[in-house]
This record gives C-alpha cells, sequence and structure tokens, in this order.
C-alpha cells in the first residue's frame, strides 16, 4: 500500500498540486539514487579488480567492504522513495552525504569536499522543502568551523567557497519556492476549470443538481480506505467531477425526457460514456481521470456498457465511484420517485454484490457509512 508518509501530509483537499509536487519529488530523487548506485557500482568494479591483483591488502577489503554498505544503503533509500517516504529519504540521503564524505577526507582535504557538499544543498530544496537547503547549509558552516578550530593550520580557511555555499541555497530556496507556486498555480486553474464544467453539466441537467459536488468527497473517502493515495486520489477527484460530461453530447429530448427511455433512446443514453473518452482523450492531464467517465457502468458481473468489463477487469476508480454513484442517485430526490432511506438504499446496494458491485467495496462502502451514522 503507498502512503504519503513523515513530512508528507495529505488529507482530502481539493488541491492537486500537493500529490503532483510529491509525484515530481519522487521522480528526482529517484533518479539521484540510480545515479549515485551506479557511481558505487563503478567504483566497487575497479576496487574488485585492484582487490584481485592484491587481494591480501587490508585496504582493498576496506574498500570493498564500504562499497557493499553503500548500495545496500542506497537501495534501503531507493525502496523507500518508491514507497512513498519522499521527504523522510531525502533527508536521509542528505544527513548521509554531509556526514559520511567530510569524515572521509583528512582535515587537510576538507575544502576538496566542498563540490560534493553542494549536493545535498541543491537537491534537498527540491525534494524536501524549499527551506531545507538553510538546514543543510548551516550544519556544513557548523562543520566546518568546528573543524577549523579542532585542527589549526591543517588547512586554510576557504571563506569564499562558504559564501558560495550560502548563495547556493538561497538560490535552490528562490528556484524551489518559484517553481512549487507556478505548478500549484497550474493545477489550480486545471481545477477550476474542470469544477467548471462540472458545473455547466448541472445547470443543463437540473435534476442531478449537487450530484457531482456530493460524490467527490464520499467516493475520496471510500478510495482512502481501499487504499489508495497519491497520484491517484487527485484523478479520481477529476474523474468523479466529471463522470458525466459525456452527458452533454446527448440531445435534450432524451436527456430531459420525463418518463421511460424507449430501447432506441437508450442506444443513445448509453453513448456518453464513449462520448466522455472521445471529448478528453486528447487531454493529457485529463487521461488517467478517465476511468470513471468512462467505466463507471460497468457492471461486477460483466452486464454493464461500453465495453461490457467483467470483475477486475474494470478499473478500480470506476468500481469505487459506481457504488458511490447509485449511493447518492438513491438517497436523493428526483421528479420520477422521492429518495430512498438510507437503510433501504444499503440493502440495495448489499444485494448487488457480486452482480453490479464489486463484493470487497460494497463491504467496505457499507461499514463506512454506518460508522457515520
Amino acid at each position: 500500500m503507498t502512503k504519503i508518509k513523515l513530512f508528507d501530509p495529505a488529507g482530502t483537499s481539493s488541491d492537486g498540486s500537493q500529490y503532483l509536487l510529491l509525484e515530481y519529488r519522487q521522480k528526482l530523487l529517484r533518479v539521484l539514487l540510480i545515479m549515485c548506485f551506479i557511481i558505487i557500482i563503478v567504483l566497487t568494479v575497479i576496487n574488485l579488480m585492484e582487490w584481485f591483483n592484491e587481494p591480501l591488502t587490508e585496504w582493498g577489503t576496506y574498500n570493498l567492504v564500504s562499497d557493499g554498505i553503500s548500495i545496500s544503503v542506497l537501495l534501503f533509500l531507493y525502496y523507500g522513495n518508491q514507497k512513498g517516504y519522499v521527504s523522510l529519504v531525502g533527508w536521509l540521503f542528505g544527513l548521509i552525504i554531509t556526514t559520511t564524505i567530510p569524515t572521509s577526507y583528512s582535515p587537510a582535504e576538507l575544502n576538496q569536499t566542498f563540490l560534493i557538499m553542494a549536493l545535498p544543498i541543491a537537491i534537498s530544496s527540491f525534494v524536501i522543502r524549499p527551506w531545507a537547503s538553510f538546514v543543510f547549509t548551516c550544519g556544513l558552516i557548523v562543520f566546518y568551523n568546528v573543524t577549523f578550530f579542532d585542527y589549526p593550520g591543517a588547512f586554510q580557511y576557504d571563506l569564499f567557497s562558504l559564501i558560495a555555499l550560502c548563495i547556493l541555497s538561497v538560490g535552490s530556496y528562490l528556484t524551489s519556492s518559484i517553481l512549487i507556486k507556478a505548478i500549484s498555480d497550474t493545477v489550480r486553474a486545471y481545477d477550476e476549470t474542470i469544477q467548471g464544467w462540472a458545473n455547466a453539466l448541472e445547470m443543463r441537467d437540473s435534476e442531478t443538481m449537487g450530484h457531482s459536488q456530493r460524490i467527490v468527497e464520499l467516493t475520496l473517502t471510500l478510495a482512502k480506505k481501499l487504499g489508495v493515495r497519491d497520484m491517484d486520489l487527485m484523478h479520481i477527484r477529476r474523474g468523479a467531477l466529471l463522470h458525466d460530461i459525456g452527458k452533454m453530447g446527448i440531445p435534450d429530448a432524451i436527456l430531459h425526457k420525463p418518463g421511460m427511455l424507449t430501447e432506441e433512446e437508450w442506444v443513445v443514453m448509453r453513448k456518453h460514456p464513449v462520448y466522455a473518452r472521445d471529448y478528453f482523450s486528447s487531454v493529457s492531464y485529463l487521461t488517467p481521470a478517465l476511468d470513471i467517465p468512462y467505466f463507471h457502468h460497468e457492471r461486477w458481473d460483466g452486464t454493464g456498457y461500453p465495453q461490457g468489463l467483467k470483475g477486475e477487469e474494470i478499473p478500480l476508480a470506476a468500481r469505487i465511484f459506481a457504488v458511490v454513484d447509485v449511493w447518492d442517485a438513491l438517497t436523493s430526490d428526483r421528479p420520477y420517485r422521492p429518495a430512498w432511506s438510507k437503510e433501504k438504499t444499503l440493502g440495495y446496494i448489499q444485494e448487488q454484490a457480486g452482480r453490479q458491485f464489486d463484493p470487497r467495496i460494497v463491504e467496505v462502502f457499507v461499514e463506512s457509512i454506518k460508522n457515520r451514522q
């Protein structure tokens, strides 16, 4: 189960930028870890070749042991990053570099490590938080000065490099802050556009006014209980808002017909998931959200539409949303019938487990609704 862990708080906020930023940070950290892993592997091969030439040297054995530990640590960090502990792994990665690299050199060689020390300062603002670069800079300045006073005359004090590290930390902070704001503004603009489309659809289909808004929170809550996290929650929110967007292509005579639809009219009505796919399949940022608009009328037993998918062939987001969609529809007043009671609706949903709905999702949903009452 992927989770947003320490230093990565996430709730049900409609602002999806937190998930997008987490994904970007995760990708950047993954690239850095892979690069470090490749470097360590190359060094290990070189040390191994030297050890074969002189197998009894203590220094050669020490190098191989150090390489093995480094590889193990990088693999551990990579695993943690993949599991979503992005900030925590970022802190550990930076601390490992800032503590192991300087101590690997003698005090006389300390100035040679400045280039390596710039790495955690530069990346921490992008991988952890913008202000993290200041933390590493302050730590390095303290370490450098303590070493200078503990080993007087061992090396020449390099004030210029320290100033350069401070400037780097400020630059990293400002760049990261600007990028975060740009991403947040872009995501917010996307979501406001989606909200506008959802509002336009509800104005056209007045019978379901407020339906999309009500089901978003419940869908996200159910998705979290089923282990959905991070970017998928943002896509589910967008998909829930746009679930009936394909009805924009349905003629008013059918969409607003007061009575039962004929078989021919149902053929037209059942095209709305296809219309939704056609509308947004070319919109890259909405492609992951199309699982709900396109598949939420599929049924667990394979009798749904538009593709007649069965069981777990149906995307998880669509299976989750289908339960919530029916719940809200049945517990809301409609011109052709009064709202059902919660007890009656829960009974119906439980009856449809294994037919219309995923039984596991129904079980979690029913428990969630009962706990809210």
